[in-house]
């Protein structure tokens, strides 16, 4: 049996209040150590942010900045 099998078979035989604490002391961990829990590989990232941010890709090649027209408002 591996580690999380283990933690779920004690986890289970508690009570509600009890799993709530084992869930924030999660939370803690994961805040006190984020280096090191899910760190998904460069490549991963890469492709997931790039899928995030496709609906709101535009060309603006043809765009000029003109700094007179924006500080008109």
């Amino acid at each position: 049996m591996n580690a999380a099998e283990l933690i779920n078979c004690e986890v289970a035989e508690l009570p509600d209040a009890l799993r709530a604490e084992v869930l924030d002391f999660i939370g803690y961990l994961k805040s006190r150590h984020p280096g090191e829990v899910g760190q998904a590989s460069p490549e991963t990232r890469l492709a997931d942010l790039t899928a995030f941010f496709a609906p709101y890709r535009r060309d603006l090649h043809s765009f000029r900045f003109d700094r007179e027209e924006a500080n008109a408002w």
